[in-house]
């Protein structure tokens, strides 16, 4: 298979008192006075270090903590709301940096507010307090708002750009062909509150210079896929998905064959956001077996009635792109798949930062996927706690928030997820959230699952 058709199908995928009112994502918040919680009966992995403080107390007061340790140390205030930690374990909230909200397939247009929303409400109930959508819109940016308002229930939202594209229909971003036509619309989505500048296709040299150049003018990072020039592409702030790297060393190849590529990816300070769980999914849709597997997975339970029909046997859009002999195409997909998660361990053994994100969509659910890509980058030999980095420590780094997220530290915002058994010992305990805190508000269980969407009927 070609280069260019790999890179064109992958694009085009592309414990609260009782006393204590509890918010669905859907109305508008309704707050206690309170503002002083305990997290008692916890142990905490701060991600200061691969280590776990066992029965500790946590205070937090104005969404900020201010005390931890154990109980005999604490200095208790006279009023608080006490949440049980029953023994379980508190790691900081988790980000995904690489989502699409309500995204659907070209043909079949933008996402309306009602989908937006949907997905959005599928990531507190997974431990997920941090986004970052990758093709903003006016909608994104009005939800962006009502979160920050606390008019709605949900993780933050940090908001993309709409792609810069040469050629793609202007629904899908701004075609930027020029120099000057770069500094004009980077400084329009400037001005309209967008966090980052999204690149998608590749831009001529001058034309893309201007775009970095007129974006860290105005503060913003820019991120997106590979450019065809590496030196191009090594101004990212991020690079999105690991096979774009891969497109740049050729078939079968890996950076033991290419280590001058690998260093200059070090010494550039890039960090690359991986997405392995989307194309991990690939060959499954494009095998029988693996595709009765996925729809039957837990996984799957609150994929949308969209994505259920769209990758459905009869009009899985893979198997449509590659026509009569897409059976033919799944050995590939499943060892390129392997490949990747090879390519992103090369990429941690050298010190360049990964940061977690997911792509979902299809099949790959919103929420549940972040733990997928935790347990995919600990199958390509990252230890646990490399894993926890990549949606904790590194996007809080990357955000230039590390005095503040990112890990569970007196002084640090009170972002942080309650879960039954230790994710150090084995990754997937990070599934078994107990509540979530964010933004002040402390979510129980119980909330958390009133805050799903209603399931599909299948």
């Amino acid at each position: 298979m070609s280069k260019a058709a790999i890179k064109s199908a992958i694009s085009l995928i592309t414990l609260a008192s009782a006393s204590c009112s509890q918010p669905s994502l859907f109305t508008t918040l309704e707050h206690p006075n309170d503002d002083t919680f305990i997290v008692s009966n916890v142990n905490v992995i701060p991600m200061s270090d691969e280590m776990v403080l066992e029965n500790q107390f946590v205070l937090v007061r104005n969404g900020r903590i201010e005390q931890i340790g154990p109980e005999v140390e604490m200095i208790l205030p006279g009023d608080y709301y006490l949440i049980d930690g029953q023994d379980g374990y508190l790691v900081p909230g988790l980000a995904d940096m690489h989502v699409h909200l309500g995204l659907k397939l070209p043909e079949d247009g933008d996402p309306s507010q009602r989908e937006m929303q949907r997905d959005l409400s599928l990531y507190l109930p997974h431990g997920v307090t941090l986004i970052r959508h990758m093709r903003g819109d006016e909608t994104a940016l009005e939800l962006k708002a009502a979160i920050e308002d606390k008019e709605i229930a949900g993780p933050r939202l940090i908001v993309a750009s709409p792609s810069l594209t040469t050629d793609r229909p202007t629904s899908f971003g701004p075609n930027v062909t020029s120099p000057e036509q770069a500094r004009d619309i980077v400084t329009e989505l400037a001005s309209k509150g967008y966090d980052l500048i999204k690149v998608h296709q590749d831009l001529d040299d001058a034309t893309f210079d201007a775009v970095i150049t007129a974006a860290s003018e105005l503060g913003l990072p820019v991120s997106g896929h590979a450019q065809d020039n590496l030196d191009d592409t090594l101004s990212y702030s991020s690079l999105e998905h690991t096979e774009e790297l891969s497109h740049l060393l050729g078939a079968d190849e890996d950076f033991s064959d290419h280590p001058e590529i690998l260093n200059d990816i070090r010494e550039s300070g890039i960090t690359l956001t991986p997405t392995l769980v989307v194309f991990d999914t690939i060959h499954k849709y494009l095998s029988d077996d693996g595709l009765n597997t996925l729809l039957a997975s837990d996984d799957v339970t609150y994929a949308s009635s969209y994505w259920r029909d769209a990758m459905s046997r009869e009009k899985n859009y893979f198997r449509q792109a590659f026509g009569p002999g897409y059976a033919a195409e799944e050995p590939y997909f499943r060892t390129e798949s392997e490949r990747l998660g090879k390519l992103t361990r090369q990429i941690k053994d050298v010190g360049i930062p990964l940061m977690l994100g997911t792509d979902a969509v299809g099949l790959v659910v919103p929420g549940v996927s972040v733990h997928q890509e935790l347990e995919l980058l600990v199958e390509a030999g990252l230890s646990p706690y490399e894993a926890l980095e990549t949606a904790t420590i590194v996007p809080a780094d990357w955000l230039g928030e590390s005095r503040s997220r990112g890990q569970i530290a007196v002084g640090m915002d009170a972002d942080f997820v309650l879960i039954e058994k230790n994710p150090l010992e084995n990754i997937s305990a990070t599934r078994s959230v107990l509540g979530v805190m964010t933004d002040g508000e402390w979510y129980s269980q119980k909330a958390l699952q009133e805050m799903l969407p209603a399931l599909p009927e299948t």
